[in-house]
């Protein structure tokens, strides 16, 4: 595990303590045997060495698919599904329906990494904001401005459905009711 001096707290730190979790559970296994396993394991990855290395080191973050990869393997060696809940922390409480698994848990660090979110703080969803457009198009909609492209004006005149303007149907001339046939 790298010094703090070379890897200063933060999500990246949270993640590479995370995966040293794993890999001294599986018992500091040589970075060859960790290459081999993630390409023989059921739904390989192959991991190269290298890229193990600057991952237990900080020095890169990867894509999942890599990480994952990496978790499993190390989980593997375990004898220990990686989707089985984590074990908690010292100071946790361990909880009987606490749902989040080590791939859930190190996929929320691999992501608060990528985020650049210290651990713990949840992502900003930003508020939903109303369209300023008018709709446009269609039957009864208020028609484009534009002049061309997509969106655009259509070339011909549109036309008038009844059926949708909400006006009251006309009565027939022929019987004095109304007529059940369609204007057109």
């Amino acid at each position: 595990m790298p010094s703090k001096d070379v890897l200063p707290p933060g999500p990246k730190r949270e993640l590479v303590a995370e995966l040293y979790v794993h890999y001294r559970e599986a018992g500091r296994p040589a970075l060859p045997q960790i290459e081999a396993l993630t390409g023989t394991m059921p739904n390989p990855h192959k991991v190269s060495r290298e890229t193990i290395r600057r991952l237990l080191t900080g020095q890169t973050t990867s894509q999942w698919a890599v990480v994952d990869a990496l978790l499993r393997a190390l989980c593997q060696l375990q004898a220990r599904d990686p989707d089985d809940r984590r074990w908690p922390k010292p100071d946790d409480q361990y909880e009987e329906d606490d749902p989040e698994t080590c791939r859930d848990y190190l996929r929320r660090l691999w992501n608060d990494d990528i985020d650049g979110l210290d651990p713990g703080e949840a992502p900003a969803i930003p508020p939903a904001v109303p369209s300023a457009r008018p709709a446009s198009g269609g039957w009864g909609g208020t028609p484009p401005t534009s002049t061309g492209g997509w969106g655009s004006a259509p070339s011909q005149p549109k036309q008038d459905d009844p059926w949708a303007t909400g006006a009251p149907p006309q009565p027939s001339q022929q019987s004095g009711g109304y007529s059940d046939e369609p204007p057109f």
